[in-house]
């Protein structure tokens, strides 16, 4: 799986379509700085997904939109295709191609493409999951990332091995789990808290339903005996009622006799009544009448006073219509005048005006006549006129052409004059050139000698100069080699020294002994401080020796016991001791030296220890013999009697001792000294060559001085030759221009002079052809001006003529039309008059029609009010007569009303009486009423209370007292009681169930609980185990790539921090060849470099990336680790593809496609393609 091709439009410097075709191997994209090769690195990021704007290097996510440069305009969209070639199937889709597409608008608004179909963001992240293509995968690597990898951000180094491990879709899965997990306890934590608050709401209904269920049974009680209470009092109630009744009875019996005594009265008083009811409604009917009368006398008094004002304004109005009429009639004489007047004036103008009209007809009819002959005279006049100015012009064109062709006839004269001279001037300068080109060509032949001769001798200095530098390197690199050497035999001598100062390497005791003599005097030495042996033999007498060389030595065994003792005192330590004048008495007899091939010596010879300690040596090593090869010298020697121990370590003792030893502490104890001292010599030896190698590089360097300035000398003289040649052989070009130009001039010169003279001879026999011409023109435009003389007198006198007809006829004209005007006025006043007289007509038929309306309204009125005097008299002759009636009635009335009075009084006094006998029923009536009301009450608060009724029989044993004590102590309980929720039961198990149905749910979620954290831990262990697997290869990879590209040195990873992998950090340890452990950051930027790309490499053996961008990585290498980094991408290009950006020609090499990015014009990126197999 491969990217094989991008198409970008409007991306950031892009701003036209560019197609990249990519393939499998190596693509190297170079570039100047500023050029765009980068964009390209940030399409693709882009292109998968890259959310960040800050990793495109933008300020925000619309700039990476083409932003306009010098002749084109800002861009509103940019896009970004990228088709991937799944030719290993490792995506999820059944297509060879994939094509994944991005489109961003200035709005902000991105769409997102799989082959063209719109799809989501996560669409493209979940397509790339664990496959190393994602955005934030570690396939694109760039120079700035390099630090950040190895020492910034852990977290970035970490993500690089997640990707490779797979675990991202186990993080995703945990990160879900945890969310659900988080979830779940929330909903438990709330379902809790809601269990909680309803299980104490329960126990509060719990509570509640007791009080109800006690308040239930006070009420049932409360119930009997209120009802008991009311049917004793009811009873006593009803006793007390029944005499009440009886009395009332009695006083009903009184009330009917005392009734039927006023009954006689109450008939005679309703008579009088009636009777002066009847003489009021007789009074009341006669002064209505009356009244009427008198309104009726008024009405019509106002109805006369109103009829004599009408009359009166009728007579007014007569008057004046009488008055009208005599004026319309003097108007009418007065215009019937003025129109026979009128008519006079029209009849006296008609004569005139005839006249007059045809006057100015015969005078229009000459004035017509001359008109015509005036046109007419004007069209010849301009006929004339025109030819005149066609003569003219055509005379003037003839001029015209003719003086042009005088003035070219002399300007070809002088041109070819001019022609004759430059043909002249020319051959002399053809002379002059030959002349100069002899000149050159032999300067030239000079010249050259001069250059070949200078440029042998800096041939020759260039190649001392080669040779030098060549020594000068060679030198430098023996120079540093020594001094690296140097640098190593130093930390070797210093730690050899400390090794020594410390006592390292010795037990305890050994070594706290050795770090104060002054508490041991007796203290000889160690018995590995006196073996001085070889490097060679260190491993073989450490392995035959063993513990012995932690041994201490004493002068005697009083001394070693002193030592002993001491060093119990002091608390010093194990230690063991060697009495060196006892060990002498121990010594064997010699044995013969057995000889022969893999035989290096005995033990003694190669022991290295001082003539006074050879007792102590032949102790330990005097039955020791050395091999070459412990296996080979068994086979070829008898070795019997024999401690054997070879190079290896591996010994074989007469004891049937048999053991493999390798190096360790003990061999830094074993010879030390001398090892010191032979460092010292090596540091001496090594520090003598550093010096001497110094000395030569001086003189080399004086030597190259001297050559460079040699070289710069020649190079500045070969330089102005080649300067000066150059010159030369640009005047020779330049001469032969020259003389080229110059031949073709002539040729060029003779033709143009021949041409000349046959346009000067075409010139002159045209002149000669215009002067007769010319001539004829002149005649003939005389003539014609003459005509047009005549033309204009006949035409001005024709005109004078007209003019003077022009005004007659409009004199005449102005006349008629005074004349016309003036008929016109009159007969326009005659009509006027007319129709005043009409409207006066017509008014005079409205005032006689006005005037017979008047007299008959006064003829009315005056008969009204006639009628109405009359009708006056009589009423007020009824009203004296109503009015002597009305007094009678009154008297009548009054009488009637004293009797009235009389009766009523009898009846009151008799009332009085009843009215006392019905105050005593109502006393009684009102106390039936209360004992009624309060029995009602006691019903109606039962029925209220408890919705019965009281029971007629009921028996009841107790009396009212004790009744109504129980009742006051059962109220009392139940205020105590307080409030009752008469809903209590129903709630409490409403609340009961929703309380059951809760706890279930806390029991599911608890189950869910435990399920996710089963889940969780799961997905822990397996990604756990996923990441340790891939860490360890990683690490072996890694272990191997370091050593590759440094060629030697040490690192590896460890987890550091947290004891869970899939938390802790990981830390990277690099050791390059000759130097000391230390820490990332003392690296020099080129190691950094290759330890980045190492640990890249090692992720990238356990799970290959498709593809890796390297943005420039290879900046700080030198040529030496360039060859390195090339050995290494070559090596991984079978499984990834590669996608270089870089300056250096060396990684250019390594590029199966090449493609370069330039700026042709100012803020344009433009791509050229190259692909090596013969094809661009």
């Amino acid at each position: 799986m491969y990217i094989s091709e991008l198409n970008l439009h409007g991306f950031k410097s892009f701003a036209k379509k560019e197609k990249l075709k990519f393939g499998e191997g190596v693509t190297v994209i170079v570039g100047p700085n500023g050029c765009g090769k980068t964009n390209i690195v940030d399409a693709i990021r882009w292109v998968l997904g890259e959310q960040k704007y800050s990793v495109l290097r933008s300020g925000k996510m619309g700039d990476v939109i083409f932003n306009g440069a010098d002749g084109l305009k800002p861009l509103s969209v940019c896009e970004a295709f990228l088709t991937v070639h799944n030719n290993q199937g490792k995506l999820p889709l059944e297509y060879n191609d994939i094509e994944i597409g991005r489109r961003l608008f200035r709005d902000g608004e991105s769409e997102y493409y799989i082959n063209r179909t719109p799809c989501r963001l996560k669409d493209i992240h979940d397509l790339f999951v664990d496959t190393g293509m994602g955005s934030d995968a570690y396939s694109v690597i760039e120079l700035k990332m390099i630090e950040q990898i190895l020492s910034e951000t852990a977290d970035d180094r970490k993500r690089m091995f997640e990707e490779a491990a797979g675990i991202n879709k186990y993080k995703q899965q945990r990160k879900s789990a945890l969310r659900k997990f988080d979830a779940v306890q929330l909903d438990l934590e709330r379902i809790s808290d809601i269990v909680q608050e309803v299980e104490q709401k329960v126990h509060n209904l719990k509570l509640q339903l007791k009080r109800f269920k006690r308040h239930e049974k006070l009420s049932i009680e409360l119930k009997e005996k209120e009802l008991s209470l009311a049917h004793i009092k009811i009873h006593e109630f009803e006793n007390e009622i029944l005499p009440l009744r009886k009395k009332l009875a009695d006083y009903k019996d009184l009330k009917e006799e005392a009734a039927t005594d006023t009954s006689a009265h109450d008939k005679e008083l309703n008579k009088l009544k009636k009777l002066y009811t009847q003489q009021q409604s007789e009074l009341s009917e006669h002064q209505n009448c009356l009244s009427s009368l008198e309104t009726k006398r008024e009405s019509i008094q106002n109805n006369v006073i109103v009829c004599t004002e009408k009359d009166r304004s009728a007579d007014a109005n007569i008057q004046r219509l009488n008055k009208e009429s005599l004026v319309n009639e003097d108007k009418k004489i007065l215009l019937n005048n003025e129109i026979k007047t009128y008519s006079n004036e029209i009849l006296s103008l008609t004569p005139e005006l005839d006249k007059q009209l045809k006057k100015y007809s015969l005078k229009k009819a000459d004035f017509d006549h001359v008109q015509k002959k005036y046109e007419d005279s004007q069209k010849t006049l301009d006929l004339i006129q025109n030819s005149r100015w066609d003569a003219e012009r055509e005379i003037s064109a003839d001029k015209s052409l003719l003086v042009k062709t005088i003035s070219l006839v002399d300007e070809k004269k002088n041109l070819i004059d001019q022609l004759k001279a430059k043909i002249r001037t020319t051959a002399l300068d053809q002379k002059t050139e030959a002349q100069e080109q002899k000149k050159l060509d032999q300067k030239k032949i000079q010249l050259n000698k001069v250059f070949k001769k200078d440029n042998l001798k800096l041939l020759t200095i260039q190649k001392l100069l080669k040779d030098s530098d060549q020594k000068l390197n060679k030198l430098s690199l023996g120079l540093h080699t020594n001094q690296g050497k140097l640098e190593f035999l130093q930390r070797q001598l210093s730690f050899y020294n400390l090794l020594v100062e410390k006592k390292e390497g010795y037990p305890e005791g050994v070594r706290n002994i050795l770090n104060s003599p002054k508490d041991f005097p007796d203290v000889i030495g160690t018995v590995g401080e006196l073996f001085q042996i070889d490097h060679k033999y260190k491993l073989p007498f450490e392995s035959a020796l063993g513990d012995w060389i932690h041994c201490a030595i004493a002068k005697d065994k009083k001394s070693a016991l002193k030592i002993i003792f001491s060093a119990k005192l002091s608390k010093a330590g194990s230690l063991s001791v060697l009495p060196l004048k006892e060990v002498s008495k121990l010594i064997q007899k010699k044995k013969t030296i057995p000889k022969g091939k893999g035989i290096l010596g005995t033990g003694i010879k190669l022991s290295g220890v001082e003539q006074k300690y050879n007792p102590l040596a032949e102790l330990l090593v005097g039955n020791l013999l050395i091999v070459e090869d412990i296996d080979e010298a068994m086979k070829l020697h008898d070795l019997s009697g024999w401690d054997v121990v070879d190079l290896k370590g591996s010994f074989s003792g007469q004891n049937l001792l048999l053991k493999v030893n390798s190096d360790s502490v003990d061999g830094n104890v074993l010879g030390s000294k001398q090892k010191i001292e032979s460092l010292k010599e090596d540091i001496k030896s090594v520090s003598d060559r550093i010096e001497h190698s110094n000395k030569k590089i001086v003189l080399e360097k004086i030597i190259i001085k001297n050559n460079n300035q040699e070289l710069e000398k020649f190079k500045n003289s070969l330089e102005k030759t080649r300067e000066t040649l150059s010159e030369v052989e640009s005047s020779l070009v330049k001469n032969h221009y020259m003389q080229s130009q110059s031949s073709k001039l002539m040729i060029d010169l003779y033709k143009e002079s021949d041409s000349t003279k046959k346009e000067l001879n075409n010139l002159k026999s045209l002149a000669k052809k215009l002067k007769p011409k010319l001539d004829k023109s002149e005649a003939k435009i005389l003539k014609l001006k003459k005509d047009i003389e005549k033309a204009s007198k006949l035409l001005s006198n024709i005109q004078s003529e007209r003019d003077d007809f022009q005004h007659t006829v409009q004199k005449l004209r102005i006349e008629l039309l005074n004349l016309e005007n003036q008929r016109d006025t009159i007969n326009l006043q005659k009509q006027v008059a007319k129709e005043t007289i009409q409207e006066l007509i017509e008014r005079e038929k409205q005032i006689e029609i006005d005037f017979s309306d008047q007299n008959k309204f006064r003829a009315q009125l005056k008969n009204k009010i006639q009628n109405s005097e009359k009708e006056l008299k009589t009423i007020s002759a009824q009203i004296t007569k109503n009015n002597s009636l009305l007094a009678l009635k009154k008297e009548t009335l009054n009488s009637t009303y004293d009797l009235i009075q009389e009766i009523q009084s009898k009846i009151r006094t008799e009332h009085e009486a009843r009215e006392s006998i019905i105050e005593e029923m109502k006393i009684n009536e009102l106390k039936i009423a209360e004992l009624e009301q309060k029995i009602n009450i006691i019903d109606e608060r039962i029925q209220d209370r408890y919705q019965t009724d009281i029971p007629k029989d009921l028996i009841v044993d107790e009396d009212i007292d004790d009744l109504e004590l129980r009742i006051e102590r059962i109220q009392r309980s139940i205020e105590i009681i307080g409030p009752i929720n008469m809903a209590v039961k129903q709630e409490f198990e409403e609340e009961k169930y929703r309380l059951e149905t809760l706890i279930d749910q806390r029991d599911d979620l608890i189950s869910s609980e435990e399920n996710l954290r089963e889940t969780i831990q799961k997905i822990d262990k397996v990604a756990r185990a996923k990441f340790q697997e891939t860490f360890d290869k990683i690490k072996i990879n890694f272990a191997k790539l370091f050593e590759i590209f440094f060629e030697g040195g040490i690192a590896s990873l460890t987890l550091v921090g947290d004891p869970d992998p899939l938390e802790s950090d990981i830390a990277i340890h690099a050791q390059p060849p000759g130097k000391k452990n230390q820490s990332l950051r003392m690296l020099s930027a080129g190691e950094k470099s290759l330890t980045a790309i190492a640990l890249l490499f090692a992720i990238y053996q356990y799970k290959p990336s498709p593809y890796c961008i390297l943005d420039e990585v290879d900046a700080p290498l030198d040529d030496v680790n360039i060859q390195k980094f090339k050995r290494v991408l070559n090596k991984f290009s079978d499984d990834t593809q590669f996608i270089v950006v870089t300056h250096n020609k060396l990684t250019m090499e390594i590029a199966d496609y090449l493609y370069g990015v330039t700026m042709e014009q100012k803020g344009v990126s433009k791509l050229v393609s190259v692909k090596f197999d013969g094809e661009a």
